[in-house]
C-alpha cells in the first residue's frame, strides 16, 4: 500500500527536473505528461540495459518533442550503442543546428564518423570541436589515433603543431604531440613537448610518471630520477612517484638508494606486509643477510601462511650458511603456494644428490602432477646434475599429460642427447615440425642436433637459417648456424657466426668451446686453448667440464703449460 501512494510523488518530483530538460519544447500532437511517460520507461530500460526497447520509448519521446534536447541525445547514444550509425549520425547534425556548441555531440559524432571509416569527416569534426574547447584531452587522444590509423604519423603531428601555435598555454596538446613524437623516434623533440607539458601543469603527477617511464625506455636513467624528484617536490601525490623512484634503483642495482625510499614510502603511508617483504629483498640483494632474515621472520610471525616471506627467509638462511634451516624452510611450503616450484628447485639445488632428488621430484609431483613446471624443472635439474637417466621418466611422463608442450619435448630431447640417445630426440621432435612450423626453438634444436652428428648439414643448415629469420638476434641460434659451417669445412665463415654469437651470448661455455674447436680447425692452438680456458670457467655440468679439462691437457702437453 505505502509504495502504490509514494510512487506518484517520486514521479511528480522527477517530473520537476524534466520539466527543466523540456520546458523550451515544441510539442506535436501527444501530451506533455505522456512524452514524460515514455522518457521515464526509456530510462528505466537503460539501465536495465535494454537498448532495443529503450529505443522504442526514446523515439517516441521525440516524436512528441522534437526540439528536447536530453532525449535526442540519449536517443543519439542509443542508436550509435546499436550499430545504427546513420540514424545517429543524421541526429547528431539535427541536434548541433539547435545547439552548435554541444561538445558531448560534436565528439560522438566525430566517433561516428571514425567508426565508419569516414576519416576526414571525423578529423574536420574534431578540428571544430577542438578550435571550441582546445583542452579536451579525450579529442586530442581520438584525433591523434585516427592519423595513427590512417598511418599518417605527421598528419597528426602537423594538427597538432597548429593547434599548440594557437594554444600555447595547453599542456594537453603538448602532452599529445610528446607522445606522438615519442613514437616517431623524434625523442628530443618528445623531451621538449614532455618538458613543456610539465611546465604548463606542473601539479599532475601522472605526466612526471610517463615523462620518467619514456625517460628510462631511453635509457636516460639520470634524468628519470630527476624528473621522478621533481615530481616529488611539486605534487601532493607521492606513492606513485616513490614507486618509480624505487623501480629505477632496484633496476640500476642501486639498492642503497632503494631502501631510503622504502623508508620514505614507510613515513608517508605507514609500515605493511608488503613493504616489510620488498625491504628484506632489497637486504638479501645488499647481502645484509642477517637483517632479511630477522624482516622475515617478523612477517612470519604476523602472518604464518606468508609463503612469499618463507621462501626468501630460506634463500636468507642459505646466503647465512644455515643449510639445515634453510631446507626446513623450503620444505614448510605447501604444493597450493605461488613459491612451491622454486622452493622445489632451491631444495635439489641444496641437496645435491641425484637419488634424494629423485625422492624428492616423486614426492612433489604426486602432490602437485598438473603443474608443466615441475615437470620442466625435473628435466633441467636432472640434466645439471648429470643424472639425464634419472629425470627422463618425470619429463616422459609430463609430455605424456601435456603432449601439445613444445617445452616439454625439447627437454625430454635434451635429456636424451644427454643420454648419448640424438636419434631418439630427433624422431620425438622432428614430426612436430608439422605441426609448429614456425617455431624456432624446435628448428634450432633438431638442426643443431643434425649439425652435432655431423649428418644432414643441408636439412640442418635450413631449419636453423629458418630459425634465425624468426629470431635472428639469438646467439644460440646463431651458434648452431656457426656450427654448421665448421661441420662443412667452412671454418672462415663458422669463425664470423661463432663471433657474432659470442657477442650477444657471452658467458655461454657450450659456445665458448665452439670457438676454440674453430680456431683450432684454423691452426690457431694457442688462441684456442685461451678459450677452451674461458669455456671450462664458465661450464658447470661434469660432462662439459670433463670434455674441457681433456681439450686442455691435450694442448699444454704440446705448448708445456700448466692445465689448470
Amino acid at each position: 500500500m505505502q509504495r502504490i501512494i509514494l510512487l506518484p510523488l517520486k514521479l511528480l518530483s522527477f517530473g520537476l527536473v524534466l520539466g527543466l530538460i523540456f520546458q523550451t519544447s515544441v510539442w506535436a500532437s501527444c501530451s506533455r505528461g505522456e512524452s514524460y511517460f515514455h522518457f521515464l520507461v526509456a530510462e528505466y530500460l537503460l539501465a536495465q540495459g535494454r537498448l532495443v526497447e529503450a529505443r522504442k520509448e526514446l523515439e517516441k519521446t521525440v516524436k512528441c518533442d522534437r526540439k528536447a534536447l536530453f532525449p535526442r541525445k540519449e536517443l543519439m547514444k542509443v542508436y550509435a550503442e546499436g550499430g545504427s550509425y546513420e540514424k545517429a549520425i543524421s541526429l547528431a547534425k539535427e541536434i548541433l543546428k539547435d545547439a552548435p556548441d554541444d561538445k558531448e555531440v560534436l565528439f560522438i559524432l566525430a566517433k561516428l564518423y571514425w567508426a565508419q571509416k569516414r576519416y576526414a569527416r571525423a578529423i574536420e569534426t574534431l578540428e571544430v570541436l577542438l578550435e571550441k574547447y582546445p583542452d579536451y584531452e579525450e579529442a586530442l587522444s581520438v584525433l591523434a589515433s585516427i592519423y595513427l590509423q590512417k598511418k599518417d604519423l605527421q598528419g597528426a603531428i602537423d594538427t597538432l603543431e597548429r593547434l599548440a601555435a594557437k594554444n600555447p598555454e595547453n599542456a594537453a596538446i603538448f602532452l599529445e604531440l610528446a607522445r606522438l613524437y615519442r613514437r616517431q623516434g623524434d625523442f628530443e623533440k618528445a623531451k621538449r613537448y614532455y618538458e613543456k607539458a610539465l611546465s604548463l601543469n606542473p601539479h599532475k603527477e601522472t605526466l612526471y610518471l610517463e615523462y620518467g617511464e619514456f625517460l628510462e625506455k631511453i635509457g636516460a636513467f639520470a634524468e628519470a630520477e630527476k624528473v621522478y624528484r621533481q615530481g616529488l617536490q611539486k605534487t601532493s601525490q607521492a606513492f606513485h612517484l616513490y614507486e618509480a623512484l624505487l623501480r629505477l634503483y632496484i633496476r640500476q642495482e642501486q639498492f642503497k638508494k632503494a631502501l631510503s625510499i622504502l623508508e620514505a614510502i614507510e613515513k608517508e603511508i605507514g609500515s605493511n606486509p608488503r613493504l616489510l617483504l620488498r625491504k628484506a629483498l632489497i637486504y638479501l640483494d645488499l647481502n645484509q643477510n642477517e637483517e632479511a632474515a630477522k624482516l622475515l621472520e617478523k612477517l612470519l610471525r604476523e602472518d604464518p601462511q606468508n609463503y612469499t616471506a618463507l621462501f626468501y627467509l630460506g634463500v636468507a638462511l642459505e646466503k647465512l650458511g644455515k643449510k639445515e634451516e634453510a631446507i626446513k624452510a623450503y620444505e614448510a611450503i605447501p604444493p597450493q603456494a605461488e613459491v612451491f616450484t622454486l622452493a622445489v628447485r632451491r631444495l635439489a639445488q641444496l641437496l645435491n644428490d641425484p637419488q634424494e632428488v629423485y625422492k624428492l621430484f616423486e614426492k612433489a609431483l604426486s602432490q602437485h602432477p598438473d603443474d608443466r613446471n615441475l615437470y620442466l624443472l625435473a628435466g633441467s635439474i636432472f640434466e645439471e646434475l648429470d643424472a639425464c637417466s634419472l629425470g627422463e621418466p618425470f619429463v616422459r611422463k609430463g609430455f605424456e599429460k601435456f603432449p601439445e608442450d613444445v617445452d616439454l619435448a625439447v627437454a625430454l630431447g635434451l635429456l636424451l642427447i644427454c643420454e648419448g640417445k640424438e636419434q631418439e630426440a630427433i624422431k620425438l621432435l622432428e614430426p612436430l615440425l608439422e605441426k609448429y612450423p614456425q617455431n624456432p626453438t624446435l628448428l634450432n634444436f633438431i638442426g643443431y642436433t643434425y649439425a652435432d652428428l655431423n649428418e644432414n648439414l643441408s636439412k640442418a643448415e635450413r631449419y636453423i637459417r629458418k630459425a634465425l629469420s624468426l629470431k635472428p638476434d639469438d646467439g644460440y641460434i646463431i651458434d648452431s648456424l656457426a656450427w654448421v659451417y665448421y661441420r662443412k669445412g667452412q671454418y672462415q665463415k663458422a669463425l664470423e657466426e661463432i663471433k657474432r654469437a659470442l657477442k650477444l651470448s657471452p658467458n655461454d661455455p657450450t659456445i665458448h668451446e665452439h670457438y676454440g674447436d674453430i680456431l683450432m680447425a684454423l691452426g690457431k692452438e694457442k688462441e684456442a686453448l685461451s678459450v677452451y680456458r674461458k669455456a671450462l670457467s664458465l661450464a658447470k655440468k661434469g660432462r662439459d667440464r670433463k670434455r674441457l679439462k681433456e681439450k686442455i691437457q691435450k694442448l699444454c702437453a704440446k705448448f708445456s703449460c700448466s692445465s689448470f
